[in-house]
């Protein structure tokens, strides 16, 4: 039965729930905009109507055809909002991104409505957004606005207190101060908030260490503040009560609390005589039932986490979960080339036997914490992961995951958003969708006229970087353990930074890099040329051109730095060890060059502080052979630029 939408239709609400409102109103401006007429909005309809109805809950929808024209049926009034947003997918709209840049608006003279009978449920009960800088909570009403028409439903503002330096979260200041601006939003939207964050040494501030040092960890040698607190200390759980109680009614509007352990890889545990029996794992679910307790008297619908992440991604042993207490594994320390599920993969295989021992240790629930938009992780580029992010889903979905999350964090904002959010978005709703055909649908809508270009050099780049992502247990064990207390001697490592591995590991490295540089070869050209193609959106296309070119530049770095790597375990003569430290240093200086053309003025700092890490990767390697008068040089230039960048960064983060 066809339908054309005409002047004489209507949409049919009868419901005042705020967030079926909200789905009318959206429909109604959408018609307008694709060329329709203004539909009245009415209670009752006597005329031909787009019905909207729904239930008490649920994501869920149904969309079908009547006599009367078409009935839009939510399980509850998201599941309508997500039914009215379908209806305008089937029509030809589509969002890839936050902002008018990345969406598609059909535009017809009459509008013929869709006649299939269509019947759909999310794969996971809760797909969130994680909002993990203060960069992007600065633009959080566009990503908001996204997520909800992406069919997302939470919102999770990863949080970190004034003590801490927000280089990978936001500052919870800053979050309290747009509370009353993006609050609004997300309620009538129907999108669920979740809060917080490495929060659990704020529980103990520092001076206590003089008075009551029995509640800081014992270290082996004595009481320490510079990790977790005692777990098992009853004034150490009084006060992590107290302060988790605080929180909550400070933030009552969320669904889900996260006071985590502080991020570090290993080491900040309790060895006291009554911790020592406890894994980190259980000294971690020991206070967060501590907190899950307190939560039940002041929030009872609401739930806690436990972070299962670096130490802790473990199920426990002697601690079992609270009723309120679901499961969020992190699981950073992987190959982002393979799956999650790989059986075959040496790192990401091992892994998946430890997600699924966590499973069945908490019965209440266990979501995913992925880095797909981690910005630090990929050291401010962002690989299309399409594939990987299919491939990882599915795996949830079959281990009977509740819940999917991206954290989109880093040290600049995106120039283009990349397919990873639009990729995203749709697998956590429908793991089964073709990720190749969600890479094309967002080059179409960046660049209709260029499309087939894009969407070539994005596939090309994904290649590229499968190679530099696919480490070795080897590689990754280089990465820096620990507190670091001098950054010039002990710079922070991370997954991608296994540079001087054993061998024969550091020769296959830069062999792998040299075949990841040889797909880029013949896609910078055509991707630059596509600017010329008639109608071509040349801004657009300039911020893809751009991510583009970081990820190569990256890319090239990584391979001048493995080639100074080789050439030291090949101990070959000092000056080719010097003419392959003068390429990486070019490598870096070309870093340098696109971050002064593309960074904004004011995120510049954070972005410099991340590069200067890799220069300090350079010194590192270049110490071996330097004099005495130039490694001491090199010292006193990294520290005397280290300090400047802390103090500006602590200056804006004062001041702003």
């Amino acid at each position: 039965m066809k339908h054309i939408l005409s002047a004489n239709w209507v949409i049919e609400l009868r419901s005042e729930h705020l967030t079926a409102q909200f789905a009318a109103q959206e429909l109604r401006q959408a018609v307008q905009r694709m060329g329709g007429p203004p539909l009245p909005i009415v209670g009752q309809a006597h005329t031909q109507r787009i019905s909207l109805r729904h239930g008490t809950a649920g994501d869920g929808f149904v969309r079908m055809v009547d006599e009367h024209g078409l009935l839009l049926i939510g399980e509850g009034p998201t599941g309508l909002l997500y039914a009215v947003y379908s209806l305008l997918e089937a029509l030809g709209w589509c969002w890839v991104g936050p902002g008018a840049e990345n969406e598609y608006i059909p535009h017809f003279t009459h509008i013929p409505l869709p006649d299939a009978t269509v019947a759909e449920q999310p794969a996971f009960t809760r797909r969130g957004l994680v909002i993990g800088h203060d960069i992007f909570l600065a633009q959080a009403e566009a990503w908001i606005e996204w997520a909800a028409r992406a069919r997302l439903n939470t919102i999770f503002i990863h949080t970190i207190g004034d003590s801490g330096m927000p280089l990978g979260a936001c500052r919870l200041r800053f979050w309290q101060q747009r509370r009353h601006q993006l609050w609004p939003l997300l309620k009538e939207r129907g999108l669920q908030l979740e809060i917080g964050g490495h929060h659990l040494s704020d529980a103990l501030a520092t001076q206590r260490l003089r008075d009551q040092p029995d509640v800081f960890r014992f270290n082996g040698q004595r009481r320490v503040a510079d990790g977790n607190p005692c777990p098992t200390n009853p004034t150490t759980q009084a006060l992590v009560r107290e302060w988790a109680g605080n929180f909550f009614n400070i933030e009552p509007n969320a669904a889900m609390y996260h006071i985590w352990p502080v991020d570090r890889l290993y080491g900040g545990w309790c060895s006291c005589a009554r911790c020592a029996t406890l894994s980190p794992a259980d000294q971690a679910l020991l206070l967060v039932n501590v907190m899950a307790e307190e939560l039940a008297t002041v929030n009872a619908s609401a739930r806690i986490s436990f972070l299962a992440y670096h130490d802790t991604l473990f199920p426990p042993q002697q601690i079992k979960p609270a009723a309120n207490v679901e499961a969020l594994v992190a699981p950073r320390m992987r190959s982002y080339a393979s799956g999650i599920g790989d059986p075959e993969h040496p790192i990401n295989r091992p892994l998946a036997a430890r997600i699924a021992a966590i499973r069945e240790t908490f019965p209440s629930g266990i979501s995913a914490f992925e880095y797909y938009l981690d910005g630090i992780l990929f050291k401010s580029a962002l690989p299309p992961l399409g594939n990987i992010i299919a491939a990882d889903l599915r795996a949830y979905a079959e281990w009977g995951f509740t819940g999917v999350y991206t954290l989109l964090t880093g040290d600049r904002p995106w120039l283009a958003p990349g397919p990873n959010p639009h990729s995203f978005a749709a697998l956590a709703w429908n793991p089964q969708s073709d990720p190749a055909a969600l890479c094309s649908r967002y080059a179409n809508v960046r660049a209709s006229e260029a499309a087939s270009i894009l969407d070539h050099a994005y596939t090309t780049l994904a290649r590229a970087w499968q190679q530099a992502l696919d480490i070795t247990p080897a590689e990754l064990q280089r990465q820096q353990h620990g507190r670091r207390r001098d950054l010039v001697a002990h710079p922070p490592r991370d997954v991608l930074d296994g540079y001087n591995a054993p061998s024969p590991h550091c020769e296959q490295r830069l062999e792998i890099l040299h075949t990841a540089l040889d797909l880029l070869t013949n896609s910078e050209h055509p991707l630059t040329n596509a600017q010329d193609a008639a109608g071509c959106n040349r801004s657009t296309l300039s911020a893809d051109i751009a991510e583009w070119t970081i990820s190569a530049l990256l890319l090239h770095f990584f391979a001048a730095r493995q080639e100074v790597a080789v050439m030291q375990a090949r101990r070959a003569p000092r000056e080719r060890q010097r003419q392959a430290l003068v390429a990486a240093r070019a490598a870096h200086a070309a870093l340098l060059e696109w971050a002064a053309n593309h960074v904004p003025p004011d995120v510049s700092v954070g972005h410099r502080l991340f590069r200067t890490i890799l220069a300090l990767h350079l010194d590192q390697l270049e110490d071996r052979i330097a004099s005495p008068w130039r490694k001491m040089q090199l010292r006193w230039q990294r520290m005397r630029e280290l300090g400047g960048i802390f103090t500006r960064l602590w200056w804006q983060w004062l001041t702003s």
